[in-house]
């Protein structure tokens, strides 16, 4: 379901594939589910508000599923959920699913839906507000109320309630390390009315508000449905013309003058019309700035109510650009007693649409692993273009859900307002400005939300980085590529730019990399010396014509198979299934490799697996250097040579593990670490050992040395 609600059962298919589309079958799966807050919204209503300001939700987390799947990889989800019975509206549940192989690497996947905790809603449409965003008082404004069911369908209701709270503001100024001058503010609720009302067969009903104007202000509006419970409101502003005398205690606010656009995204090209509150003997600078400069500025005579300015839009002022305005009053004005300037900055959105580029990318649908393939790369309006293609697995992309770069936000993210304006009108005798920091440095900037011993590399990411490449106008350019042997799915992404008309953009595309016959393995990360480990494959066949498979297993030096090291498999149909070696590190030791192949006809597939085997138990040694004197060392009880931890004796056999502790030749790997087990030794005529023979496990150690000594070879 798209959306499921409280009470009811959460009913659901889990379906495990591989990324190269066959079912992951007998796999333990988990599935979690945290429910948060999300904004309520039903088809139809748009302009309906149907969250609760009032009420605020914290997330939960509960555990759904965690058992095995079947032969088809599916299971069924079936709880009834119980949480949300205090939510503000709709709630959204994100899902975590974890499946997890044989070998004990584990994939992860999210998704999310609606939750509805109540069995209906009510929703609150406001009239249209002024060019100020508040609404006049002594005038009756007509709100409407409808009630829905979960499903966004009309239910008549009775005797919904609807409470208007007066909202007071206690004000002060606090200037930050930053010499930013904001607000802060206390605020609390004082009831101002109640109405009942009810909503007819269209789930249709209204109310009428009226403020009077000695109680403008800021005012909570919350309308509750008795059945469900559930609640909906928002807050509004009740003010008059802003040159009529306010009270004292809002006259530090007052000194903020509020004005707005008719759009907040405007083409190049376009005209944008700036609408402020004035009296009509006023005068007004505004001024056009940016991150460096101010683009424009002029003055103009403003009108009694309000004044409108109409700014042509151009090129200079993407990605966005800030119109300030400096409102001027008389010094002797008898009109009202609002300060003496009033200072206001909005920033305005711009779009060059001749600064974006669309590549187009043309590739197989699906990709067959080391088989070379074409890539096509275009633009979609004929445009030349600098591009870079790269090719990487999804499930690398996925470990951080990553996103194809796109240039053309990144360069035209919004930027921070760079001009600091000031004046000296608060030091004006007779003026009333009040005490502010009259520094601003007004923020919107959009782009600042921004070893010595060899180891195995069991994750070697599917990667291909081309370019950057030149693509002239009106042309296509053809690409090929190969990809290693892998099997699952990649993305094909391409990053275009032109710095001549700095235009950007991006273009991206999924295939799955799949061929007949595929296999995949699994083990740990490490391996111990002396354990025994089995090693599960599974094996893919995609083609109904594959029948008899022949699995082998070949291993580095050190790893020993106990068993028979091919295994025959038999397909009756597509699908896939799982063989199981059984293996032995008792010598292995370092990087070692395990290499698992198939065969069923004309058809092979590979895997190669590297893992490092590590002695749990490591020899710790300390050496130090002494001399002895010929034939009178100096022996303690122990039989130890004095002042050193050296044996006098030192007691050898065939087959007994030893271990370098000084580096001999590190170019040759005989280096402190190096293991191996004595294999024999060499006697003089007077029965003194003149040479110990070591076979190492690593043979990279004391190559060179072995080939000095025909004897060893």
């Amino acid at each position: 379901d798209e959306s499921f609600s409280l009470g009811k059962k959460l009913h659901g298919q889990l379906q495990l594939n591989w990324l190269h589309g066959a079912a992951a079958k007998n796999l333990r799966a988990s599935v979690k589910a945290k429910v948060v807050n999300t904004t309520t919204r039903f088809k139809g209503y748009e302009s309906y508000l149907f969250n609760d300001p009032t009420r605020d939700y914290r997330s939960e987390e509960i555990e759904l599923f965690n058992k095995k799947v079947d032969e088809q990889g599916s299971a069924t989800l079936d709880q009834t959920l119980t949480l949300g019975k205090n939510a503000p509206g709709m709630l959204r549940v994100n899902f975590l699913v974890k499946a997890y192989e044989t070998g004990g690497d584990f994939s992860i996947d999210a998704f999310s839906k609606k939750y509805a905790p109540y069995e209906s809603y009510v929703g609150l449409q406001s009239p249209k507000e002024d060019d100020y965003g508040s609404y006049p008082t002594k005038v009756n404004h007509q709100f409407r109320v409808v009630t829905l069911t979960k499903e966004g369908k009309p239910i008549a209701r009775k005797n919904v309630e609807v409470k208007v709270y007066k909202i007071e503001w206690r004000w002060w100024w606090n200037s930050g390390n930053d010499n930013l001058s904001t607000y802060s503010s206390d605020q609390y609720h004082r009831p101002h009315k109640t109405m009942i009302l009810n909503t007819d067969a269209n789930g249709k009903g209204k109310f009428t508000l009226n403020i009077p104007k000695s109680e403008r202000g800021r005012y909570l509006i919350r309308v509750i449905d008795p059945v469900s419970n559930h609640a909906t409101g928002r807050t509004l502003y009740f003010y008059d013309n802003w040159w009529d005398n306010i009270s004292s205690e809002n006259k530090e606010a007052a000194k903020m003058l509020i004005f707005n656009s008719d759009k907040k995204i405007y083409q190049v090209g376009e005209t944008a019309k700036i609408t402020f509150p004035s009296a009509q003997i006023s005068k007004a600078l505004i001024t056009l700035e940016n991150a460096s400069e101010v683009i424009r500025h002029q003055w103009i005579n403003t009108q009694r109510g309000k004044t409108t300015v109409s700014l042509p839009i151009t090129a200079k002022m993407a990605p966005n650009f800030f119109v300030s305005i400096s409102l001027l009053q008389p010094h002797a004005k008898v009109e009202n007693d609002l300060p003496i300037r009033l200072y206001g900055t909005i920033p305005i959105r711009v779009e060059d649409p001749s600064k974006r580029l669309e590549p187009q990318i043309l590739m197989p649908e699906v990709l067959e692993p080391e088989k070379e393939f074409e890539v096509i790369v275009s633009e979609k309006h004929q445009k030349a273009m600098t591009y870079t293609i790269a090719i990487v697995e999804e499930g690398l992309l996925d470990l951080t859900r990553f996103k194809t770069p796109n240039p053309h936000h990144t360069f035209n993210a919004s930027e921070a307002l760079g001009v600091r304006t000031w004046d000296v009108y608060d030091n004006v005798v007779g003026a009333y400005a009040g005490s502010v920091d009259q520094v601003f440095a007004i923020g919107g900037d959009g782009s600042s939300s921004i070893g010595k011993n060899k180891k195995a590399n069991r994750f070697k990411p599917v990667v291909k980085y081309l370019g950057p490449f030149l693509l002239k106008s009106g042309e296509n350019a053809k690409h090929t590529v190969k990809l290693p042997n892998y099997i699952g799915s990649v993305r094909a992404m391409v990053v275009a730019g032109n710095s001549a008309t700095e235009a950007y953009g991006n273009v991206e595309k999924t295939v799955k990399v799949k061929k007949p016959l595929m296999i995949l393995a699994s083990l740990p990360r490490k391996l111990s010396t002396g354990e025994k480990v089995t090693l599960p494959v599974t094996v893919f066949a995609t083609d109904e014509k594959i029948k008899d498979v022949t699995v082998t297993v070949e291993t580095s030096g050190g790893i020993q198979i106990l068993d028979s090291k091919t295994s025959p498999l038999h397909f009756d149909t597509d699908g896939e299934k799982m063989v199981f070696f059984h293996l032995n590190v008792k010598k292995a030791n370092g990087l070692n490799h395990i290499k698992v192949s198939a065969k069923s006809g004309s058809h092979t597939a590979k895997y190669h697996v590297e893992i490092d085997v590590v002695n749990p138990n490591p020899i710790t040694s300390k050496g130090m250097n002494k001399t002895i004197k010929k034939n009178k060392p100096s022996i303690t009880s122990a039989g130890a040579i004095k002042n050193t931890p050296l044996q006098y004796n030192l007691k050898l056999k065939i087959g007994a593990r030893v271990m370098l502790t000084h580096n001999i030749d590190t170019s040759d790997g005989l280096t402190n670490g190096a293991i191996g087990e004595v294999i024999g030794y060499d006697m003089s005529a007077e029965g003194r050992i003149k040479m110990v023979y070591v076979h190492f496990y690593d043979e990279r150690v004391g190559r060179s040395k072995r080939k000095s000594f025909p004897c060893l070879q």
